[in-house]
């Protein structure tokens, strides 16, 4: 990270930062030029950063699916289909059939949104660990971290909240903690100040399962929207929410050694 050598303000910096780009156009057609997008603005922007791409398709290969530990995710997705055994697809376009026969697999829109993230999060762990990477810093503000918060509840999965909405995860991954520093802003503030700044010609709209559906199409949507229509009536809702879950704290009890090889909590 760079500063001008006159800036008064001190902050801690880091040496180095690489911008990595999981490409999703395999599964959502209007993503199909994401990853040529983003990197030319990377290297506009950032041209002392290094920019890394991989296809979601990728987490079948061979650099995603090493036996181990360290990627549980071969094993919980290869047995999907009792043929595929340890089979290693060659050739992209059996990745990206095998990863849409996947998908098309799962019923409920609320499991594949839940998949389609620990791919991501999956992916992201092992390209940083690959790269020496300490730390991933990911853009959950603070309106996303309410939505997870009452989400993941809903689903059952409280015990983890503290890891996955938390301000910093360091015992999930080896050598990685997960950072998300802007956690105390509001989607709202962020999306004015890309308006008044400029930015918003470089703001690239995701796409995922939910994407133009109805709000009960899944329990992130209809969260998504519950807090949004609350919050319009009652603007403290999102910060409220996000301080109970900073104050959550990991169970004394929990085992980290034994993890979900999806999750990995």
């Amino acid at each position: 990270m760079h500063v001008a050598p006159n800036e008064k303000k001190k902050v801690k910096l880091l040496e180095s930062a690489i911008i990595c780009h999981i490409d999703e156009s395999c599964l959502f057609d209007n993503q199909a030029r994401s990853t040529a997008r983003l990197e030319a603005m990377a290297k506009q922007l950032f041209p002392d950063m290094a920019f890394v791409a991989h296809g979601m398709e990728e987490v079948f290969s061979s650099e995603f699916t090493q036996n181990g530990d360290e990627n549980g995710l071969a094993y919980a997705l290869n047995p999907i289909n009792d043929d595929l055994g340890d089979y290693v697809p060659a050739t992209r376009e059996e990745r990206v059939t095998l990863l849409k026969q996947l998908f098309d697999g799962i019923s409920k829109n609320s499991s594949k949104e839940d998949l389609y993230w620990h791919i991501k999060q999956a992916m992201l762990v092992k390209v940083a660990q690959r790269e020496n990477c300490s730390y991933i810093f990911l853009a959950d503000t603070a309106t996303r971290q309410a939505i997870k918060m009452i989400s993941m509840t809903s689903k059952g999965r409280g015990y983890s909240i503290p890891l996955d909405v938390g301000a910093e995860n360091d015992v999930s991954f080896q050598g990685v903690a997960i950072i998300r520093p802007m956690k105390d802003m509001l989607a709202k503030e962020i999306g004015l100040y890309n308006r008044f700044s400029g930015l918003d010609s470089y703001v690239i709209p995701p796409t995922d399962f939910g994407t133009r559906l109805p709000n009960k199409a899944s329990i992130e949507k209809l969260t998504e929207h519950f807090i949004a229509t609350l919050d319009r009536g009652f603007p403290s809702t999102v910060s409220t929410i996000s301080r109970t879950a900073s104050k959550l704290t990991l169970q004394q009890s929990m085992d980290m050694n034994r993890k979900c090889a999806i999750c990995y909590m």
